[in-house]
């Protein structure tokens, strides 16, 4: 198990970096603009992405997870997807430390909304791969949307096997 969710680890890295050099040169108004999504630019899904990881991280880790998203402090969009990228790494270093038997047991959090919930680590961390990669999905059509049609990248999971 640990194999496996490891792998998907290191494609979420892979994927992630990507789309932060696909959207590097592009201009912060553009990765702004508002355009119908789950969220409303490119900017903020990203920082979607990046709450979303650090808060599972955090809740696999028992840390003092506090149930508040990432607020959108960043300069930048580039600096929105570094710390992305930064934590994607952060996540699969974690799982690369646990044991085996680490992700066959329970770890108890709350959700967003407070409530107490409990569930196995292995599916902790395939929902968030999950998760990164149904958003990251909704990147590159935002990006098609906005007009950037030249150079979108492939981070399909297929092409990361592909290339690795």
């Amino acid at each position: 198990m640990k194999e496996l969710l490891s792998y998907y680890c290191r494609y979420n890295i892979w994927a992630n970096e990507k789309l932060a050099q696909f959207f590097a040169d592009q201009p912060d108004d553009l990765l702004t603009q508002h355009i119908e999504n789950s969220f409303p630019s490119i900017r903020k899904t990203v920082i979607h992405i990046l709450s979303a990881e650090s808060g599972w991280l955090s809740r696999l880790g028992n840390t003092n997870f506090k149930n508040e998203r990432v607020a959108d402090e960043f300069a930048t969009t580039n600096d929105a997807f570094a710390a992305l990228i930064a934590t994607s790494k952060a996540f699969a270093a974690y799982v690369e430390k646990q044991p085996n038997s680490f992700f066959e047991g329970e770890v108890d959090y709350h959700t967003w909304d407070g409530n107490p919930w409990s569930m196995p680590p292995k599916l902790m961390v395939h929902h968030c791969m999950n998760h990164s990669t149904y958003h990251r999905g909704q990147l590159i059509t935002m990006a098609r949307q906005l007009g950037m049609k030249d150079g979108v990248p492939s981070t399909d999971l297929l092409y990361y096997s592909r290339e690795v």
